[in-house]
Order: structure tokens, then C-alpha cells, then sequence
């Protein structure tokens, strides 16, 4: 049975995707935003139901493009899952500029520009979810990882925001947090001598995004921490 329609961005990366095949699953008519040529053609090949489009979502007229050729194509969209984002460690006191202006555009701005391309819609219709990606050291701090923290409180706070302001309209927000490291290839990768097993399972992230996404305005979710089986609290 179709459940409606989801529009997901970072799509081909290693969450993105994984978090496409649940909702695929499950029936939903998927969007699916990615920024490289390539990896459409791999998302067209995986999901040839979906409707796909590579965008670079820090562009604001970008972003609107897309999430208009996903309506043109697929209707409205029922639920905006803003997965793309990205990850860089340095110190803080030598991280520059750059350095911070790269952390908030792929975290931060993506997630904006998007949101705003479907607010339009969502409110007309009286309905909507928005959901971002948050993360533990946005809560809390990390060493090593200020910008990248920033940029993940970034997130949390406008969408808490937006769900103040446009709950009365019927458009509702949920911020997911994983709390600890989550087991990709990536991850895997640069820290050959971490167990796995202690992380936290991409398949259980998107079960929960399928969740959120599922719930009506009497059982909404607005913030939902996902834990690795080795952080205690």
C-alpha cells in the first residue's frame, strides 16, 4: 500500500541509501535528491520506481528546482527527510573559515534550502513533516569536532523553531539524534580496530525515520535519540 510521498536528500550516500530502501519497502513513492551525476544513474538503477535528481543542495535555486521536478513527477510531498550532510575533524583553534563555512553549508544549508522549497506546499495543504539529522555532539560538544557540532545544532534548533511556528498550519518537524557512532562503510574504514557490533545499525536509523514518519499529529515525535549499545546514557 502506498503511504505517501518522501522526499530524501543524500540519497546514493551510505545512510541516504539505506534509509531509500526502507521507505521503498514500505510503499512510499520516492524522491531522491543527490548532488553527483553518477551516483543518480546508481539511484535510478536501485529504485527505478523513484524519481531521482542531482542537485547541489547548497544552491537555493537548486534546491527549489529539485524539489519541484520531484512534485512535477511524483505529487506533493508528504515528508522531507534532509539526510545529506558531512563530517570533518580538526582542532579548534586551527580550524579556519573554510573550514566553518563547508561544515554549515553541507549541514546546515542543505537542510535549509530545502526545507524552505516544500514549506510552500505543506502549509497550503495543511500538513507536512520535516525531518533533520542531528547528532550527540551537537548536545553535547565533542573534541575535535566544533564546527562539525555547530553546524548539527544548526539543525535542531530551526526545526525545533519551524515546529513552534508552523505547527498551527499542520507542518510538524522531528529531529533525529544518533548517539554514538553509526556502522558505514566510511566509519569502518577509518577505525579498523572499533568492534561494529558496539555501533549503532544504519537498517535501525531508518526503521526509526520510518517511524517518525508514519505518526499522526496525536502521536508526534519531535525528537527521537537513537543509542549505540555502547554509550550507557
Amino acid at each position: 500500500m502506498n503511504q505517501g510521498r518522501v522526499a530524501i536528500t543524500g540519497a546514493a550516500g551510505a545512510m541516504g541509501s539505506v534509509v531509500a530502501r526502507h521507505f521503498a519497502k514500505a510503499g512510499w513513492r520516492l524522491g531522491l535528491i543527490d548532488y553527483a551525476e553518477e551516483r543518480i544513474a546508481e539511484l535510478r538503477r536501485d529504485f527505478p520506481d523513484a524519481h531521482a535528481v542531482a542537485a547541489d543542495l547548497t544552491d537555493e535555486e537548486a534546491a527549489r528546482h529539485a524539489i519541484e521536478s520531484i512534485e512535477e513527477e511524483a505529487g506533493p510531498i508528504d515528508v522531507l527527510l534532509n539526510i545529506a550532510g558531512g563530517f570533518a575533524m580538526q582542532p579548534a583553534d586551527e580550524a579556519t573559515t573554510d573550514d566553518l563555512a563547508k561544515m554549515h553549508q553541507i549541514n546546515f544549508v542543505t537542510l535549509f534550502n530545502t526545507s524552505r522549497a516544500v514549506l510552500p506546499a505543506m502549509k497550503a495543504r495543511g500538513e507536512g513533516l520535516v525531518l533533520g539529522v542531528s547528532a550527540a555532539a551537537a548536545l553535547d560538544g565533542a573534541p575535535g569536532a566544533a564546527l562539525y557540532a555547530a553546524g548539527k545544532a544548526s539543525v535542531a534548533a530551526y526545526l525545533k523553531s519551524l515546529h513552534a511556528e508552523l505547527r498551527a498550519d499542520g507542518v510538524r518537524t522531528s529531529v533525529v539524534y544518533p548517539m554514538g557512532v553509526v556502522d558505514t562503510p566510511a566509519n569502518r574504514q577509518s577505525m579498523p580496530d572499533s568492534d561494529p557490533a558496539t555501533w549503532i545499525a544504519r537498517d535501525e536509523i531508518a526503521e526509526s525515520m520510518l517511524h517518525l514518519a508514519r505518526r499522526s499529529p496525536r502521536g508526534h515525535i519531535r525528537e527521537l535519540k537513537v543509542f549505540a549499545p555502547s554509550i550507557d546514557s
